[in-house]
């Protein structure tokens, strides 16, 4: 018996050793053992929801920047006309600088368009052209530089040096890739519906306050749109762009570069494209005489206010917004032939509309206006679209800046340097009349010179 106790007893000490020398469990211990005796549960991941496209966040913040884009625009666009004519400007002097300040683009938009696509930083790019260009525009706010006729000239040629306007289409037409790009009118909308509030507003605060105001809203707006693209845009690299690394990979890109631009003439010189383009620089010029001079008709010629000036952009905007919303819908019913005729109908009826005006009846122009929405909207989802299949034609998409800028310089930048350069002569040596007669004359011809080729191109196929 002494020795059994003798046993229990020595057996007892020993675990009590053991377990004063084991170190205490932490609840991560007793969670990690809970949880072994738990069945497993695989995590579930939830997907981002989709808007027009895109993730909702990003759809939200491309909306953004279209919205304030337009909306800091809408208060030196369309009322750039008005500053020229306050400080003694004629038509002819008003054409010029217009025209130049356009054509400066024909160059510098391509340009910075291939710096994008070669370093790969739209947003880099993005970002110094555009407050460079806000600080110079904000020049003409000084009594020394709208004093004189050259100094405004000169400041505006300065400022277009830093245009890069078609960035931000490309941006987010890579977002958006070839399955989603038709919901690029979506996206587009936002600025047609700031463009005309902000048109709308700006013409009751001018008739009111001056032009100075039009200048504070530009100038913040700007810079508070550079400031969101800073800190919420990151500088990703497109399905393009990625494409394009994995083929450096293996070639070498300068041995490829030759190759590349001589894909990019070869695709420009087929004759539907070089039709289209053509019908761009047409349309380009056409809506010159429009933007850049009809406000100038109505004051001068009407005695409009400048209110009614801005109601006039209004209600382009009003029209242009369910086409926007709706263009995958009148894409598959009308067609590329089919916008483009639409486009270019309504624009022939509305211009030779202007013509019938008197200062008793200018408040009709409001009515006319309403196939502007359509003419714009239409021409610009269309061209727009066509750009893309033209970037998905090239090998591994690389040139998905430089086309859609091109198209859009020759818009922008040939078109509209010429049509408000030979509008403007014509409205100061002839008339308002006779210059918008003979628009919409070029324009109707373009358009039949759309369906004869239309039809030839189906007679051959």
């Amino acid at each position: 018996k002494r020795q059994l106790l003798d046993r229990v007893k020595c057996c007892t000490m020993i675990e009590e050793t053991a377990i004063r020398n084991t170190p205490p469990r932490s609840n991560n211990d007793v969670a990690t053992e809970t949880n072994l005796e738990e069945p497993l549960i695989p995590p579930v991941s939830i997907e981002p929801r989709i808007v027009d496209g895109l993730p909702s966040k990003i759809s939200v913040l491309v909306k953004s920047l279209y919205f304030l884009d337009a909306l800091g625009s809408s208060s030196w666009g369309r009322y750039s006309a008005i500053y020229y004519n306050l400080h003694g400007l004629n038509s002819q002097h008003i054409g010029l600088i217009e025209g130049l300040r356009t054509a400066i683009p024909t160059l510098s938009i391509v340009l910075w368009g291939i710096v994008a696509d070669r370093f790969q930083s739209r947003k880099k790019v993005w970002l110094i052209t555009n407050s460079v260009s806000t600080s110079i525009q904000l020049t003409l706010a000084l009594p020394f530089i709208y004093s004189s006729f050259t100094r405004i000239l000169c400041v505006s040629i300065l400022a277009q040096l830093f245009v890069s306007s078609g960035v931000l289409d490309a941006y987010t037409l890579d977002l958006l890739g070839p399955v989603n790009k038709i919901f690029y009118g979506r996206y587009r909308l936002y600025a047609s519906l700031s463009w005309g509030i902000g048109s709308i507003i700006m013409g009751w605060v001018t008739d009111h306050y001056g032009f100075e105001p039009n200048f504070i809203m530009f100038g913040l707006l700007g810079f508070l749109m550079v400031i969101l693209v800073a800190t919420q845009v990151p500088e990703i690299a497109s399905s393009c762009d990625q494409s394009r690394n994995e083929e450096s990979n293996d070639n070498d890109d300068d041995e490829e570069e030759p190759e590349r631009i001589k894909e990019l003439v070869l695709l420009a010189i087929r004759p539907r494209v070089l039709i289209f383009l053509l019908e761009v620089i047409i349309m380009g010029a056409g809506m010159a005489t429009v933007e850049r001079l009809l406000f100038l008709f109505l004051v001068n010629d009407l005695g409009a206010s400048t209110l009614l000036c801005g109601l006039t952009v209004g209600v382009n905007v009003l029209f242009e917004l369910p086409i926007f919303w709706y263009a995958s819908q009148f894409m598959a019913v009308l067609g590329h032939d089919g916008m483009f005729l639409l486009s270019m109908t309504c624009f022939t009826f509305r211009v030779w509309g202007y013509t019938l005006l008197t200062p008793s009846t200018k408040w009709f122009v409001l009515l006319l206006e309403i196939m502007h929405g359509i003419t714009f909207a239409c021409f610009w989802v269309v061209s727009t679209d066509i750009s893309k299949t033209l970037v998905d034609q090239t090998k591994g998409a690389y040139w998905s800046t430089t086309i859609p800028s091109s198209v859009q310089m020759l818009y922008s930048s040939v078109g509209v340097s010429l049509g408000s350069i030979i509008g403007g002569w014509a409205m100061n040596h002839y008339s308002s009349k006779i210059m918008y007669q003979c628009t919409a004359s070029i324009v109707f011809g373009a358009l039949l010179l759309h369906i004869a080729g239309s039809v030839t191109s189906r007679m051959c196929c």
